[in-house]
């Protein structure tokens, strides 16, 4: 799985925006915002994802686990999940395969 260093190098060095930096960008901001410290690489936001929504990391299962967070004690997790449906939306075009797993988005 890419780390945090090769997506900073990736958003650092292209001249164009380009859907792989967008990804980019909006993975560091999930991680960033991840209220959980010791989190700073995206192979550890996996596994705590995994932990938290217990099924595989689809578009509807994350929106099915964003309906079940409280705004007032789960701000951070609602901006971080909210950066990852934006991969989704970036990879597929907005026209989001509600099937896609994170983990595939993330190979390409």
């Amino acid at each position: 799985m890419i780390t945090s260093a090769e997506l900073i190098n990736l958003i650092e060095n292209s001249v164009t925006e380009t859907n792989s930096k967008a990804i980019a960008e909006n993975l560091l901001e999930a991680i960033n915002d991840w209220p959980k410290e010791n989190i700073s690489e995206p192979n550890e936001l996996i596994s705590e994802l995994k932990n938290q929504i217990n099924n595989k990391l689809n578009f509807e299962n994350f929106i099915s686990y964003l309906k079940t967070l409280n705004v007032e004690k789960d701000a951070w997790k609602i901006e971080s999940l909210n950066s990852i449906l934006e991969i989704f939306r970036i990879e597929t075009d907005e026209n989001v395969d509600v099937e896609i797993e994170l983990e595939k988005i993330l190979k390409k």
